[in-house]
């Protein structure tokens, strides 16, 4: 009996060490997964995204010193030790586009006051200094002249966005006046990607309204109130932007419209401007009472934030523009666009 209990014993004994055996390979393999996830999701890992701050940055150039100022108007901080500042120059008669880059060693920093700054830390009220007669990450320089076309790019290298996409220049090619240059606000038109359509008879292109004061522009013939119905008739304007390329991430702070135009005459009923930021189409009317201008283009500027409040809601982005005339429809009037585009903060 004693030898038995002894062979029984022994027996559960090993039963034992064979559960103590898939505890302990269970164990193991939950520590081995354990280790690979904090590999891959901590900050040195491959899968975690770098963070693109997202910051208001205002910019102006002064031709005539050289300089590039880039103000911190809002939102994060930024480490300017991950900022690399690229600009694209082109200038009148030359092919060939110069391309500068600028990395936190080759710009000063100022703090609001005015004085130099001690850190990296681009904060509010910060003012970065790019002199471009300087040479930059690359040996290259340049002398601006007021004739050039500037595009910057301001980007986080971490993560490789662009924080912010800006022409700070337009030389001999925009005449949109002085807020335009000062403030440096790129507008997002339809051309080259976009596509547009006219139901009056008349004569449409993206190119007519990329440009203003170039000498082209559509043709809009408005029907009359008379008609069976006006409100198709229209020119359509889809503007099919890729947020990535354009250099606008989310959050989408504040959108801007700006149309130039002129009309024939004041003899309009409806003067509008319709938007779509749906598929389908879901025409929304923004503005039902634009001003007449006659014989002389003009500006007008439409606020589309309280629309357009998304990435999504930006790269479905279409513009119609709706005129109908108190007069017959023998009266021949006429519209025009010349420049259409949007503005994005």
């Amino acid at each position: 009996m004693e030898g038995k209990k002894y062979r029984a014993f022994c027996h559960d004994c090993r039963g034992v060490s064979e559960v103590y055996g898939q505890i302990l390979m269970m164990g193991i393999v939950v520590l081995a997964f354990s280790t690979i996830a904090i590999t891959v999701f901590s900050d040195g890992g491959v899968v975690k995204p770098e963070h693109t701050p997202h910051t208001d940055l205002q910019e102006t150039v002064n031709a005539t010193a050289d300089i590039v100022e880039v103000v911190h108007s809002g939102g994060e901080d930024i480490d300017l030790s991950n900022i690399k500042i690229i600009l694209i120059v082109e200038s009148p008669g030359k092919s060939e586009l110069k391309h500068l880059e600028f990395s936190r060693s080759k710009f000063e920093i100022r703090n609001p006051d005015g004085t130099d700054s001690d850190d990296d830390l681009f904060m509010l009220g910060d003012c970065i200094f790019i002199d471009t007669s300087k040479a930059d990450d690359r040996g290259g320089k340049y002398n601006i002249t007021s004739s050039d076309t500037i595009d910057m790019f301001f980007v986080d290298m971490p993560s490789e966005q662009v924080i912010q996409r800006v022409a700070l220049q337009h030389g001999n090619k925009d005449i949109s006046g002085v807020t335009d240059l000062v403030t440096g606000r790129y507008w997002i038109t339809p051309y080259p990607n976009g596509t547009a359509t006219d139901t009056s008879g008349g004569w449409i292109s993206t190119e007519a309204t990329n440009e203003i004061g170039d000498g082209i522009f559509t043709v809009y013939y408005p029907p009359s109130k008379n008609d069976d119905d006006p409100n198709s008739t229209a020119q359509v304007f889809d503007f099919n932007i890729n947020s990535t390329k354009e250099g606008v991430s989310a959050p989408i702070h504040k959108v801007t419209l700006k149309i130039v135009y002129s009309v024939h005459d004041g003899s309009y009923k409806d003067l509008a401007l319709d938007i779509s930021i749906g598929e389908p189409e879901n025409w929304i009317r923004v503005d039902e009472d634009m001003p007449q201008y006659k014989q002389d283009f003009d500006a007008h500027e439409i606020d589309l934030t309280p629309y357009v409040k998304t990435i999504d809601d930006l790269e479905k982005f279409k513009a119609r523009f709706v005129i109908i005339t108190n007069a017959s429809k023998n009266a021949d009037k006429k519209s025009w666009i010349d420049f259409l585009g949007i503005h994005v903060d």
